[in-house]
C-alpha cells in the first residue's frame, strides 16, 4: 500500500493482518452475525427501494450486496482503498448474483464521484479508523443529494463490558484503544458522533444504541469480533505485553456465568 493510502486508510490497513484470510473470516462474520438490527437501522433511518446508495469502506462487499437487495431497483456504489478487498467484493457480487452493485477504489478523503449523487451514504465501523473526521464528512456531504442520509454505525469502547476477569478486559481495552489512536484512530467515536455530524452542517441529528450481549452473539463470537483481534492493532512489542491479559480473558471466558455487551451506535443525519 503506497504512503498516501496508508494514510488515507487510518488505523485500519487490510494488508496489515498476519493471516489475511483470518481476517475476511472475521469480516464476513461481522457482515452476518448483526444483519438483521443492521437492516432495521437502513430501514429506520429512511432506506427505501430505488435509492442511489454509497457504502463507504465497503471491505469486501458483504454488506454493499445486503444494500443492493434493500434498495433495488436503485444502484448501489461500494468504495473502498484496498485492491485486494475490492476484488473479493466482486467475487462476492458475482457469486450472490447481484446486479444493482459496483465497487470502485476510493478514500473517503477523496471521493472519485460526482457532486449530489446519492440518496443514502452508509459508514459502517468506519469513524473509528479516521484521524480527520470532519474532512470525511464534509467530502459525505458533497456527494449526497439535497435531502439524502448519511448513517453511520460505530462503537465507543465506554460501552464494552465482560465479567468476570473485568480487570484484565479493561487493562487490553485500554491498552488497545490507546495503539488504535496512535494509528490515527478513535475507540471513542460513537459517543461524538452527535456533535461531529451536526457541526458538519447535518440537520435532524439522532444517535441510538443498540446492546449486543453474549446472550446474542455467542460468547466466542463476542470474543473474536470485540476482542482478540484487537492484538492485531497493537505494535510487535505491545502484542507481548498484552499477552497475559489475552491469557486472563480467555481463562475467564471458561467461567459458566461469563457475559459481555458491546455498544452499537448508529448515527443519522440529512444534508440540507
Amino acid at each position: 500500500m503506497k504512503a498516501r493510502h496508508r494514510s488515507e486508510a487510518g488505523s485500519y490497513q487490510f494488508g496489515a493482518f498476519a493471516t489475511e484470510s483470518e481476517e475476511l473470516q472475521r469480516l464476513k462474520l461481522q457482515a452476518t452475525v448483526a444483519i438483521k438490527l443492521e437492516r432495521e437501522a437502513w430501514q429506520a433511518a429512511g432506506l427505501r427501494s430505488g435509492m442511489r446508495v454509497l457504502d463507504l469502506a465497503c471491505g469486501p462487499g458483504f454488506i454493499s450486496c445486503e444494500l443492493a437487495r434493500a434498495a433495488g431497483p436503485g444502484q448501489v456504489t461500494g468504495v473502498d482503498l484496498s485492491p485486494e478487498l475490492l476484488a473479493t467484493a466482486d467475487h462476492v457480487r458475482q457469486t450472490e448474483q447481484v446486479q444493482n452493485v459496483t465497487f470502485t477504489a476510493g478514500s473517503v478523503y477523496d471521493l472519485p464521484l460526482p457532486e449530489a449523487q446519492f440518496d443514502f451514504v452508509y459508514a459502517r465501523f468506519l469513524f473509528q479508523h479516521l484521524a480527520r473526521p470532519r474532512q470525511a464528512l464534509d467530502n459525505i456531504r458533497r456527494v449526497l443529494k439535497p435531502g439524502g442520509i448519511l448513517c453511520v454505525l460505530d462503537i465507543d469502547d465506554n460501552w464494552t463490558s465482560f465479567a468476570p476477569g473485568s480487570e484484565a478486559f479493561t487493562g487490553f481495552i485500554r491498552q488497545s484503544g490507546a495503539g488504535q489512536k496512535r494509528r490515527g484512530g478513535n475507540r471513542l467515536i460513537g459517543s461524538q458522533l452527535f456533535g461531529l455530524l451536526r457541526r458538519a452542517g447535518f440537520r435532524n441529528v439522532a444517535v441510538r444504541i443498540h446492546p449486543l450481549t453474549t446472550e446474542e452473539l455467542g460468547l466466542r463470537t463476542f470474543l473474536g469480533l470485540a476482542v482478540m483481534f484487537r492484538a492485531q492493532m497493537l505494535s510487535k512489542p505491545g502484542r507481548l505485553l498484552a499477552l497475559p491479559r489475552l491469557g486472563k480473558i480467555r481463562a475467564a471466558a471458561q467461567d459458566p456465568d461469563a457475559w459481555g455487551a458491546v455498544g452499537i451506535f448508529l448515527a443519522t443525519g440529512i444534508r440540507d
